[in-house]
Parts: structure tokens; sequence; C-alpha cells
């Protein structure tokens, strides 16, 4: 009888497999969002390649979502045959948001060679944008061609920029701050 008490008791899933309302957190969204905003041209191709409708409506809309925001898409890597939702750049731009936002939180390295002066971590950051300005803005002036393999740079150096640029508006995190 007392194995048949154990058996009726209502199960529950172990806590690592549950998401609670107190999970949930800023910087919890924020991880979440490089990750995709990463994985997001990876996987719109390879959606759209599965032949499946709904994964076919995922890649449509993953496509228009990335023509909001990219304008250049002539210039985007290929999968399997089908192009990327951005361009080459706004990739690269997403590979720096990644990579800083991964070096930035998780390694002390990063946060030790950043500029402390506001004034200093602006003109820094501003200096990360010049050649994606050069190379976009020359080539929209008919004066030079890019290629993909050069798009990629100087679109991680603005999706470094991009990263960086909230530390110019909220403070830094004090404990790291003193432990230089």
């Amino acid at each position: 009888m007392v194995q048949l008490k154990k058996f009726n008791r209502p199960r529950s899933s172990p806590r690592a497999l549950t998401i609670r309302r107190s999970d949930f957190s800023l910087p919890l969204l924020g991880k979440i969002i490089v990750v995709f905003v990463f994985l997001g041209p990876i996987l719109v191709p390879i959606l759209w390649l599965t032949n499946i409708p709904f994964f076919q409506d995922i890649a449509r809309f993953g496509w228009s979502f990335g023509a909001s925001f990219c304008t250049y898409t002539a210039k985007s890597f290929v999968i399997g045959g089908a192009t990327m939702m951005v361009c080459a750049r706004c990739f690269g731009a997403a590979c720096g948001i990644l990579l800083t936002g991964l070096t930035y939180f998780y390694t002390p390295w990063l946060q030790k060679y950043l500029p402390k002066r506001k004034l200093y971590l602006a003109a820094f950051l501003a200096a990360l944008f010049v050649p994606w300005l050069l190379d976009s803005g020359l080539e929209r002036l008919h004066l030079w061609i890019t290629d993909y393999w050069l798009m990629v740079p100087t679109g991680m150096l603005g999706g470094v920029a991009v990263t960086l640029a909230p530390l110019l508006f909220w403070p830094r995190n004090a404990t790291i701050d003193e432990a230089e």
C-alpha cells in the first residue's frame, strides 16, 4: 500500500528542466538576444532548405526581418545554395557582438584594457567604426569594390563598438573596477 501512495504523488520536473518567473532577468534576455542575432543569419538559409512549410515560414520571416535593417544583401554568404538574410558586413557585426559579449562578461581581459574616461571610450568606439564607414562609403560612391572577406572584419569592429557603447551611459560593475 505504501508503494501505491508513492506512485500517486504528482510528479515534478527536475529544477534544471523548469523555467520560473524568477529565472528571467535583463542579463539573461540580453544573452538570448545576442545568441539569436548571431545564429539567425546562419539558421535562416538552413530552415529554408528543409522544404518543410513551417520552417520555410520561419525563414521567410527571418529574411523579412533581416531586410528591415540590412539593405545590401547582394553581398551575402551562401549556405547550401541559399543566401544569408544579411550581408557579410552585418554577419561580421553579429560575430563581433557575440565575441565581445562573451569576452566582456565572462573574462576580465577586455574590461581591464578599456579606457576609464568616457571621452576616451567614446573616441575609441568611434575609431572602431572608421573602417566600416570607409569601406561602405567608398563602395556606395563607386570608388571602391569590396569583397566578402573585407566586409566581415569591418563589420566585426562595428559589432564590438555597438556592444561596448552602453558603457558610455551606464556605470561599470564596481567590483571589476576595484580589481584593476
